[in-house]
């Protein structure tokens, strides 16, 4: 390892190999280079460092220089003779500095007066309040409105589903049981969500008299005819 000039080595020796430039110009900035080797590898390897031979410095003494033949002065004479009011310097390491610092007057307590003669105290001003925040009216949510089944006639609902379930024919080969054609048109009004379903001799008379649709019995089944479910 390279160090200043004049300097002795401490520690172990290891040789290492440092670029010419870098070490050209370490030297001419007058580094340490030990110490700088040194201190990157301690932090390296987690090592606490500290320079070796260092030694904490003691804060010198303090010193009061006075002129030749000077006498000395009690600390009060010192502060009346002083133009500036300004107090002494004492050495904390003469043995009569605690008698001298008990012999200084301390100046008398300054009372403020609570108001000036002639003039009302001002009173003082309470920080104001701040109004209460206005909570935010809270919404209500919407519950959805359930789909009412819809309601129709019953003229009308039976219309329909002539209209659109049913077949008209001219020979009594176009036929349906009366039974067969109640239960189809029970079921058209529940999927159309048609309440309520019209009762069964309701539908009887309206074919009957409304849409004039002939009745009769084949093969012993009240039936009617010149009709049939699609």
């Amino acid at each position: 390892m390279t160090g200043k000039k004049g300097e002795a080595p401490t520690g172990g020796l290891t040789g290492i190999a440092i670029r010419q430039d870098i070490l050209r110009q370490a030297q001419v900035s007058g580094l340490d280079i030990a110490e700088i080797c040194n201190r990157a590898l301690a932090h390296a390897t987690g090592i606490p460092y500290t320079k070796e031979g260092a030694e904490p410095e003691e804060p010198p003494a303090p010193v009061i220089v006075a002129k030749d033949g000077a006498a000395a002065r009690a600390p009060g004479a010192a502060l009346a003779s002083s133009p500036d009011n300004l107090r002494p310097v004492i050495n904390a390491d003469d043995p009569r500095a605690a008698s001298a610092v008990k012999q200084v007057p301390r100046p008398a307590k300054r009372t403020v007066p609570a108001a000036l003669p002639g003039r009302a105290p001002v009173p003082e001003k309470s920080p104001a309040t701040p109004p209460p925040a206005a909570s935010a009216p809270v919404k209500k949510e919407k519950t959805p409105a359930r789909k009412k089944p819809a309601k129709s006639g019953k003229g009308q609902a039976l219309k329909r589903f002539i209209t659109e379930a049913t077949i008209r024919g001219d020979t009594e080969d176009d036929h349906v049981t009366k039974e067969a054609l109640y239960q189809a048109f029970t079921r058209w009004c529940r999927e159309h969500r048609i309440t309520p379903v019209p009762e069964k001799k309701t539908v009887t008379v309206a074919l009957k008299n409304q849409f004039a649709i002939k009745e009769k019995s084949l093969d012993g089944e009240p039936s009617w005819i010149n009709i049939r479910l699609r």
